[in-house]
């Protein structure tokens, strides 16, 4: 679905959605504001006091609870992703007491079943029917895109955990109205961010100039795979052609027959979730590493959730992303340590998005005293968050509301028995370009 074909907000939906609680286990306090400073004999530190102890009285008063729209994928391709989201958001809760802010959490779960139209009616049964506080999650750009309007005309704020289609944070010239809304924010990525340092990095070595494109059939793919070629250009680089196989393929020996089929060694793919795992195991089925094919692409062809499945047979391939789970530094050690023994299972990208996500509306959430009625108030916080992630430091590009961050260079490797993405190379802060 492209930007201007989104559905315009449909009436209010009656049917009941279901309901999911969050964690109520309580394994850690929930963070509270530093107490006031001792009184000093000067007035103005006197003052200061007094506003410090007013502003730790509004975070220390139990607030009503704080409704929480999650609408992700739990049936068909990007199902999996959805589940590792839905971990991510009941761990962050469950380390921080069960309360955001001092008041208690309800998620509400729904279903975005890889379709605009159904996550168009859920996010205004969020609006309407649950009257949720905000909403959080999206896997898939189509629907991104079909929610954009119903958000910002409702003016209720969306934190984006995963969609990365570059229009939701971008104006354009072909969006009416503009893609790009206060209301919207994203603790993910955009498509140019994971793609372009990729071609740019690539084309400055001459055995990697020219590549055949292979990737999925809709927004992001077709936006990955503009944003790679554009990243080649910076250096010369070209692309010698390409196919798409449509979004929940079936069958992907048809097409990698095509790829060996032409003379470019050097392949860009995108996929994820199930899709990638097909691909890759389509593949090794028809002997493409042996036949001199060198597998290079956008960072999800290659995350923990495919790598668990395909394990070795993804070795060698070179990926960029954000993020990787032997990134080397001590918020991801300890969120890979927690995520690991909540579920016995090596966190992926998809959660720590959703992770950022939590962490990013905790801290907003701290400066207004856990008030999400004055929207203008929590959108300035949100605005001015930025902590050190699982990824290294975030923050958001104020203009845009995407997040900043720095992009990897990653190649898999298996050792000990755990495929993983080992880091090779890095763009530091990259922002998308679209203000």
């Amino acid at each position: 679905m492209e930007p201007s074909e989104r559905p315009e907000r449909r009436p209010k939906i009656t049917r009941r959605g279901f309901l999911v609680a969050g964690s109520a286990a309580a394994l850690v306090a929930a963070c509270a504001p530093a107490a006031a400073p001792s009184p000093s004999p000067t007035t103005a530190a006197a003052t200061k006091a007094a506003a410090t102890a007013a502003a730790t009285t509004a975070v220390s008063t139990p607030g009503p609870t704080l409704k929480l729209g999650m609408l992700l994928p739990f049936t068909k391709v990007y199902a999996e992703l959805g589940a590792s989201q839905k971990r991510a958001a009941e761990l962050y809760l469950k380390q921080a007491g069960g309360k955001l802010a001092n008041r208690s959490v309800q998620f509400i779960f729904e279903d975005e079943a890889n379709d605009p139209q159904v996550g168009l009616q859920k996010t205004q049964k969020f609006i309407e029917q649950d009257q949720a506080d905000l909403m959080m999650g999206i896997i898939a750009t189509p629907i991104a895109y079909a929610i954009r309007n119903a958000v910002d005309s409702a003016k209720f704020i969306y934190i984006g955990t995963n969609a990365g289609g570059n229009a939701m944070t971008r104006d354009t010239t072909d969006c009416k109205p503009t893609c790009k809304s206060k209301y919207v924010f994203r603790t993910s990525f955009s498509a140019w961010q994971v793609s372009q340092p990729l071609g740019e990095w690539l084309s400055r070595t001459p055995a990697t100039k020219e590549f055949f494109l292979c990737f999925s059939n809709y927004a992001f793919g077709t936006e990955s795979a503009a944003a790679f070629v554009e990243g080649l250009a910076k250096n010369g680089g070209k692309e010698t052609g390409r196919v798409a196989p449509p979004l929940f393929n079936s069958d992907f020996v048809p097409f990698v027959t095509q790829i060996k089929a032409q003379s470019t060694k050097n392949v860009y793919s995108f996929f994820s979730g199930t899709d990638a795992i097909g691909y890759i195991r389509a593949w090794n089925q028809l002997g493409m590493p042996a036949a001199g094919y060198k597998m290079f692409g956008a960072g999800f062809l290659t995350e923990q959730d495919v790598l668990k499945e395909v394990k070795d047979q993804a070795n060698g391939a070179i990926t960029s992303l954000f993020w990787s789970v032997e990134l080397d530094n001590p918020e991801n050690k300890a969120f890979r340590d927690l995520y690991q023994k909540e579920y016995n299972l090596l966190p992926d990208v998809f959660a720590v998005q959703m992770w950022d996500g939590m962490k990013a509306l905790d801290e907003a959430l701290k400066k207004t005293g856990g008030n999400t009625k004055d929207k203008d108030a929590l959108i300035a916080a949100l605005e001015g968050v930025s902590f050190k992630s699982p990824r290294g430091d975030f923050s958001f590009d104020k203009a845009t509301h995407n997040v900043i961050h720095d992009i990897y260079i990653r190649e898999v490797k298996t050792a000990g028995g755990q495929t993983v993405n080992t880091i090779v190379d890095k763009f530091g802060k990259v922002t998308d370009p679209g203000k």
